[in-house]
């Protein structure tokens, strides 16, 4: 009687090993590439720099809320122009505290001081900052600008076309913003984030006659 021949173990061959793994590895990097896809595509959406700042579109909204609400209450302006101007606004305590709107253009940080009151501070780059005179405090209210622009107009809306002789007919405000943030490099560089304020008006301003 011969006997019946010793049963193989069953087992996968290093050849078939070799192909599961290489395509393992290729299902990897799909998912990964996907990943990093979706990565970027929601930064650039959300407007996150480096810093995880707070996005474009917050920014543009307390830039404008904290403008508005100064302007309501303002009851002189001074040295006017497309990227600064000074509001004299009222304290609860009957007497007034100076206002300052600052643009900072450059690429570095700068110091803005003045006097009556006195003060000194820094304004990041590429910023608009608020800035109490009388406190000697500065709060950036939106970074990453790429242009940030002033425009004032008389009681009937006509604006200005010059910062000269016109300082006691000024009776409107607005303010337009464009901003970026990202870099090109990672693919985190954000489309050109816009926003502009309707016209605001100095209601505690005297008119000029």
């Amino acid at each position: 009687m011969t006997p019946n021949p010793t049963p193989r173990s069953a087992g996968f061959t290093i050849s078939e090993l070799l192909i599961g793994i290489s395509l393992s590895l290729i299902v990897m990097i799909g998912v990964l590439s996907s990943y990093v896809f979706v990565a970027r595509s929601y930064s650039r959406t959300i407007g996150f720099g480096a810093s995880n700042q707070p996005t474009l579109e917050g920014q543009g909204r307390r830039a404008l809320s904290y403008l508005a609400q100064d302007v309501e209450m303002t009851s002189a302006v001074s040295s006017p122009s497309a990227s600064d101007v000074t509001l004299t606004v009222p304290r609860s305590d009957g007497g007034t505290k100076t206002i300052r709107y600052y643009y900072n253009s450059s690429t570095t940080a700068a110091t803005v001081s003045g006097a009556s009151p006195t003060y000194s501070v820094t304004v990041p780059a590429s910023a608009l900052a608020r800035i109490d005179c009388n406190a000697n405090t500065e709060l950036t209210l939106h970074g990453n600008l790429l242009t940030c622009v002033f425009t004032y107009y008389d009681n009937s809306g006509n604006p200005y076309t010059t910062y000269t002789n016109y300082l006691i007919g000024v009776k409107q405000l607005s303010l337009a913003l464009t901003a970026q943030t990202g870099t090109s490099a990672n693919g985190t560089l954000t489309q050109v984030y816009k926003i502009a304020s309707p016209r605001m008006v100095f209601r505690n301003k005297s008119l000029l006659p």
